[in-house]
C-alpha cells in the first residue's frame, strides 16, 4: 500500500491519537478511523491509537486518499511573498493572510510549501513531504514572520530552540475593547468539545490531550474613540489558535476574527483578521515583518500617531529580548 503521509516527531506524546489531531490539525475521529483500519504505523509497525510516542519515531500513514495536486502552477509563480531575511541554512518569510503554511487533509487549497517547492527552495525533509522547511506554523488568517528550515540539521536546532523557548514571536493585534491591564496568561489548551473548530481553555485532569500554552499580553494604544485597543503579544509556546483562545479566557476578540467573536460583534466588522506576526526572534537575531495594507489603513483611521507609538514599543521588546 502506498506511504502517503511520513514524518518524523519531534518531542514525546502521550497517545498516537493526540499527536495525529495535533499534527495534522484535524478531528481525533478522524484519526482513530485510520487507525482503527490499521492505515498508521509507527516505525513501520502497526499501532494502537493509545500507543506512547517518543522523540525521534517515524509514523506513516497509508491509503488515506491524497489531496490533487495545484493544478495552476503559473498561479503560484505570481504569488509574490516577501523575503525579511535569508541564509545557507533558513530564509524567514512575511507570509500573507489566507494562505495555509502546509497541507492536511483537510486543506484543498494551495500552500505555502507548495510556494517554497515551486520557487526551488532546498528545504529540509524531517516533518515529512507534506511539512518540507516547516519548522513553525502560522494560522491561515495569520501574517507575518515565519521561519523556514533548509537542511535537516538546522531544522532539528530551531525546534530545540521553540521547544526551550529560546526562539519566539511577537503580535499585534487589534482587540475589541481595551484591556485592564498588561497581563500573562498560561493554561492547558485543546479542541473544544462542543466546537471543534475552535481552541479553548480546558482542564487537564478531564481533557488529558490538553497541552500547556502561555502568552504575555501588553497594551499599546488605544483608539481615538476608545472603543478599539492595539497590544502586542509574545507567544512562549505555539498552540493552534493560541492567541484567540487566551484572548477568549479574557473576553476580548481580535477585530475582524468571525470564529471566536460573538455575532453582535461580527456583524460590524469590516476586515478580515488583524493580527499579525511582526517580530521574529531566536539568539541574537530579531526579524520585523512589514504590516500588511489593511492593518496599516484600519491604524491610520482609527489611531493616532501609530507609527511612533508602536515603533517604541517594539524598541523596548527588543531591548529586552537582547538581554536574556
Amino acid at each position: 500500500m502506498q506511504i502517503l503521509y511520513s514524518f518524523c516527531i519531534l518531542h514525546d506524546f502521550s497517545r498516537l491519537d493526540f499527536a495525529l489531531s495535533e499534527i495534522l490539525d484535524i478531528s481525533r475521529s478522524q484519526v482513530s478511523q485510520w487507525i482503527e483500519k490499521n492505515l498508521v504505523a509507527v516505525n513501520g509497525l502497526v499501532a494502537k491509537k493509545s500507543r506512547v510516542l517518543k522523540k525521534g519515531e517515524v509514523i506513516t500513514i497509508s491509503g488515506v486518499k491524497q489531496r490533487k495536486d495545484c493544478q495552476n502552477l503559473e498561479l503560484l509563480k505570481e504569488i509574490s511573498i516577501e523575503i525579511i531575511h535569508e541564509t545557507n541554512d533558513y530564509i524567514i518569510l512575511n507570509k500573507p493572510r489566507d494562505l495555509v503554511v502546509h497541507h492536511a487533509p483537510s486543506v484543498k487549497g494551495i500552500t505555502l510549501t507548495d510556494y517554497l517547492k515551486v520557487h526551488n527552495y532546498e528545504l529540509s525533509t524531517i516533518s515529512g513531504e507534506n511539512r518540507f522547511g516547516i519548522v513553525h506554523r502560522l494560522d491561515k488568517d495569520t501574517s507575518g514572520a515565519i521561519l523556514v528550515a533548509k537542511n535537516n540539521e538546522s531544522h532539528l536546532k530551531f525546534s530545540n530552540m521553540l521547544k526551550n523557548r529560546t526562539m519566539g514571536r511577537i503580535y499585534i493585534c487589534v482587540i475589541n475593547s481595551p484591556l485592564k491591564e498588561n497581563v500573562i496568561i498560561e493554561c492547558f489548551l485543546g479542541r473544544n468539545p462542543n466546537d471543534r473548530l475552535k481552541i479553548t481553555k480546558l482542564d487537564k485532569t478531564k481533557f488529558p490531550q490538553a497541552r500547556d500554552s502561555k502568552s504575555e499580553f501588553r497594551k499599546i494604544m488605544q483608539s481615538k474613540n476608545g472603543q478599539y485597543e492595539l497590544i502586542g503579544v509574545r507567544l512562549y509556546s505555539g498552540r493552534t489558535h493560541q492567541i484567540r483562545a487566551h484572548l477568549n479566557v479574557l473576553q476580548r476578540y481580535i477585530y475582524g476574527d468571525m470564529l471566536y467573536s460573538p455575532e453582535k460583534l461580527a456583524k460590524d466588522y469590516k476586515t478580515k483578521m488583524l493580527l499579525h506576526a511582526q517580530l521574529l526572534y531566536f539568539e541574537e537575531n530579531v526579524f520585523i515583518a512589514k504590516i500588511p495594507k489593511d492593518l496599516v489603513k484600519f491604524l491610520e483611521e482609527n489611531f493616532l500617531d501609530y507609527q511612533n507609538v508602536l515603533e517604541s514599543h517594539l524598541t523596548k521588546w527588543q531591548n529586552e529580548l537582547r538581554s536574556y
